[in-house]
């Protein structure tokens, strides 16, 4: 007998979500930011989180967008791009799958600073703010575990761009003795 009824329709609903959730969790356990994190917290941030799709070609974020949250790519790859003060555009990075980015988004609300694109048919779970606060007021030590992890990786980033920040100065300043002399 096969009939419409709320009650089990709601019931295979329920079914689906918590197959989702255990799906994404299985995915994240596979993403170095969450490495460390058990079974259930994982489950936890499974339910918090949302797949997307995108087409190669198409916008992720966009620079200057108010940012909300982050992006982990489980399928496929991105061109992260910046646009220079001449309207010119310059490519900064290309990331695939394991990656994530926008991840200062989840924590501030400045613009987005880089535009981000599929360069790949990719499929996507993103994270977002108003998410990570309940999850803050609901989850205290696993939310403080995850931002003590983002923080690590945006510190070691940080020290990334400032090493190759102080390479381009001493080039540059190389380059200026020798127009110099």
């Amino acid at each position: 007998m096969n009939r419409p009824d709320g009650i089990w329709q709601a019931v295979g609903k329920q079914g689906k979500r918590k197959q989702a959730e255990k799906d994404v969790a299985g995915l994240l356990k596979q993403i170095d930011l969450f490495e460390d994190l058990s079974d259930r917290d994982l489950r936890h941030i499974a339910q918090i989180a949302y797949r997307r799709s995108y087409r190669s070609g198409e916008p992720i974020v966009i620079e200057g967008q108010d940012a909300a949250g982050m992006y982990i790519i489980m399928e496929g790859a991105v061109e992260v791009t910046k646009e220079r003060a001449d309207g010119s555009v310059v490519s900064l990075a290309k990331l695939a799958s394991g990656n994530f980015f926008g991840d200062v988004g989840l924590i501030d609300n400045s613009p987005r600073t880089a535009t981000v694109q599929a360069i790949q048919d990719s499929e996507m779970i993103g994270f977002f703010r108003p998410e990570l606060m309940k999850l803050i007021d609901s989850h205290s030590r696993l939310a403080s575990t995850l931002i003590f992890t983002l923080a690590k990786i945006v510190a070691s980033r940080l020290r990334v761009t400032n090493r190759q920040l102080q390479e381009a100065h001493n080039t540059i300043e190389k380059l200026q003795a020798e127009i110099d002399s």
